[in-house]
């Protein structure tokens, strides 16, 4: 596939890598950006968290309050270009993105939610999609403080890929590819030079010495096949309620899945907030933590803004 020239606006078609989070796009994002041709941002959920489902975007002052309060964003170091509005700003974004590297021949960002939502902003965008196991990905969710078990962790990746599911289902072919993890951590330098490929490049060996200016070591087995390690009957359930989607991505099952009873579901749900609850306390403090909960109900506007931006300041303290 020839590498997209500019649309008609004068600006280059972006790529998006997409997936859930805990899929490996840390790693991924990582490996193309040492390709001298690629300059790909991390993490830019801001972007579509101010485009609305019809496709309705922010008022410039809206998205400047939202990204004042967006810890992502305020370690990226983006200038907010005067005079713009949020599809100003989105696109100077990426200028700025493919300044790191002189205007490359590739300029993207990760998106981990509402993929489809970027359609009305780039209409012409290219996806690489990244799957992980769901099964992994749940168990991975559960020491990051998202999810207190299995069932709810798998929900967060059933999501991400119904989203890709519907988004995808409105591109053509040569517009996405998939990638799986598993594969990925196989044989990596096999899966960048479909990406390579995909995106009209030639493969770069310095994508695989990522590791050797980063904090990310290379993939391996290890981080592959964890959940079946986990109690079954949390696995039971998970698979129940990833099936569909394990399937689709072609990961079998352990077995024949069984619907947990209405109990077990309310126990799910119950050890669900008290795990994240005593993590979120122990991570943030009593202090903090209660006050958070306060202040998110019926709180002021400032009050909610100090403790959103005291909270930034502890993640970014024990990022890796």
């Amino acid at each position: 596939m020839p590498i997209a020239g500019p649309n008609e606006n004068g600006r280059r078609s972006p790529v998006f890598l997409v997936g859930a989070e805990r899929s490996g796009s840390t790693m991924m994002r990582l490996m193309l950006s040492h390709h001298p041709d690629i300059a790909f941002a991390g993490e830019s959920d801001f972007i579509v968290d101010a485009i609305t489902p019809e496709g309705r975007f922010m008022k410039r002052e809206a998205f400047l309050r939202m990204l004042s309060l967006d810890r992502v964003f305020g370690n990226r170091k983006l200038n907010i270009a005067q005079g713009l509005n949020f599809v100003g700003l989105a696109n100077d974004f990426l200028d700025q993105i493919a300044a790191t590297k002189g205007n490359p021949a590739v300029v993207g960002m990760t998106i981990h939610r509402h993929y489809d939502r970027l359609l009305h902003l780039w209409p012409d965008a290219r996806f690489i999609h990244l799957v992980r196991d769901g099964r992994d990905v749940a168990l991975s969710t559960i020491p990051m403080g998202w999810a207190g078990n299995m069932w709810r962790g798998i929900r967060l990746w059933v999501d991400a890929e119904e989203n890709w599911h519907a988004l995808s289902e409105r591109l053509p072919d040569d517009r996405f590819i998939t990638v799986k993890y598993e594969n990925v951590a196989r044989d990596a330098e096999y899966e960048l030079r479909r990406v390579t490929d995909f995106l009209g490049l030639t493969f770069g060996p310095e994508m695989l010495r990522y590791s050797e200016s980063s904090t990310y070591s290379s993939p391996h087995g290890d981080s592959v096949g964890k959940w079946r390690k986990a109690d079954p009957k949390d696995l039971s359930a998970a698979e129940f309620r990833g099936a569909r989607w394990l399937l689709q991505n072609g990961y079998l099952l352990s077995g024949t899945v069984k619907a947990p009873s209405i109990f077990r579901r309310a126990m799910f749900r119950i050890q669900d907030r008290i795990v994240i609850a005593n993590y979120r306390r122990k991570k943030f403090g009593t202090k903090l933590w209660l006050e958070s909960l306060i202040y998110s109900r019926f709180g002021s506007k400032k009050q909610h803004a100090r403790i959103v931006r005291a909270q930034n300041q502890i993640i970014d303290r024990h990022l890796k």
